[in-house]
């Protein structure tokens, strides 16, 4: 008995149970899918987290890490282009205005932000310490780093790593 209430203790003090509200991770998780939160946790890239917009931070959003810490980035007007291979001391590659996707160098990301956004990266050369650029798999339906900027590693909740329901997709979330 005692095992059992302290594995539950436990168990809460480490994971959380959160409910997928939308459809901006489609087709990964659906709207009302249950799934458990690891709280202690680091992300990594491509980890689906959740995390709390400091615009609303009552609420609680489900994203997946696309840009992580020290990640090389640079702006062309609106489009931001992210790439964790380029090498240290790198500002960005030889360019044009608009590349096209054949000049860009192996493993870079091309994401539009808003303007706010924009602003927000404009001079950086990588994605400072402790922030994180997160994005919904569902884009044409996802509030997410291309509208609210690089997210703080304190505003993240945790690393989601299982599916409690629907029972007919339980099982572990990559």
């Amino acid at each position: 008995m005692v095992c059992v209430v302290l594995g539950c203790v436990l168990f809460f003090v480490f994971v959380r149970t959160h409910r997928v509200d939308g459809v901006s991770m489609a087709p990964t998780f659906a709207n009302n899918d249950r799934i458990f939160v690891r709280k202690t946790e680091k992300p990594s890239r491509l980890d689906i987290v959740t995390f709390s917009p400091k615009e609303k931070p009552k609420d609680s959003y489900v994203k997946r890490v696309v840009g992580m810490p020290g990640d090389a980035i640079w702006l062309e007007e609106n489009k931001l282009f992210i790439n964790h291979q380029m090498k240290e001391g790198v500002k960005s590659p030889d360019s044009n205005t608009d590349k096209r996707a054949i000049d860009l160098p192996d493993g870079t990301i091309k994401i539009n932000v808003s303007v706010e956004v924009m602003k927000q990266l404009s001079g950086l050369t990588k994605i400072p310490k402790n922030k994180y650029f997160l994005l919904g798999d569902n884009r044409n339906h996802s509030t997410d780093s291309r509208m609210m900027g690089l997210i703080e590693s304190d505003q993240i909740e945790g690393v989601v790593s299982f599916r409690y329901y629907p029972l007919n997709k339980f099982g572990y979330v990559r």
